[in-house]
């Protein structure tokens, strides 16, 4: 089965003006105004409270997650690819139910050790470094902390970070009843730290496949809710 991929479109060089020509629109832009204007970065979406958010959960009859807890070792120059998976269903002859989670690491997205806590702390990945990276779920809201924090990827080269909601009760507000309507409005969220506010990071949405995917340039906690 085929899948979607974000594809990143690769950095044009920027063309070099010449340096008369470069002073020469410094002086112009001095004798416009009596004060340099500051551009501004445009800001990014607002974070929100945790208590906004309504996170999904397990389903009642949903099969219980193979593994909630997992470590493994990901390397510079390879590809690394992790799925979690629920159990299957009784009488099933498959190994595992349906999938959960999916977490993909290019050749070229470890990009810098964590700042502390690790021998090579702070320095850039080359080639063929390594680095233990830890996996846990939390059963009860479907929650996800990736470790070591402050591991960097690559900004343009990210890890990619894919979660499904197909198992999850479909009482998605929590009002007692079932919420088919309120699907479009399922996110994949981030929160640096427990107590902060959260952000939407969701990128690519197959309401078909039941499913979420964002890039990460950092390690932090995930979650789906509306």
């Amino acid at each position: 089965m085929s899948e979607t991929r974000m594809i990143l479109p690769a950095t044009r060089p920027r063309r070099r003006r010449p340096l008369g020509r470069i002073i020469a629109s410094l002086l112009l832009a001095a004798g416009c105004s009596d004060s340099p204007v500051l551009m501004e970065p445009p800001p990014g979406p607002p974070g929100v409270p945790e208590a906004s958010l309504s996170f999904l959960r397990p389903a009642t009859l949903a099969q219980p997650l193979l593994t909630t807890d997992t470590s493994f070792v990901a390397t510079r120059g390879e590809e690394t690819k992790i799925e979690l998976f629920y159990e299957p269903e009784p009488g099933s002859t498959d190994p595992v139910g349906e999938r959960f989670l999916e977490f993909e690491i290019d050749e070229g997205s470890l990009l810098r050790y964590p700042p502390t806590g690790h021998p090579k702390a702070g320095q850039l990945f080359q080639d063929g470094d390594t680095i233990t990276i830890r996996l846990h779920v939390q059963t009860d809201t479907l929650l996800i902390e990736l470790e070591p924090t402050g591991l960097q990827f690559d900004e343009f080269d990210p890890a990619e970070l894919e979660l499904r909601y197909g198992e999850a009760d479909d009482d998605y507000d929590d009002d007692g009843e079932s919420d088919p309507e309120l699907e479009e409005d399922i996110d994949l969220w981030r929160q640096e730290k427990p107590g902060d506010p959260w952000f939407r990071i969701g990128q690519i949405k197959d309401a078909d496949e039941d499913k979420i995917r964002a890039r990460l340039t950092s390690f932090s906690r995930y979650a789906l809710a509306i």
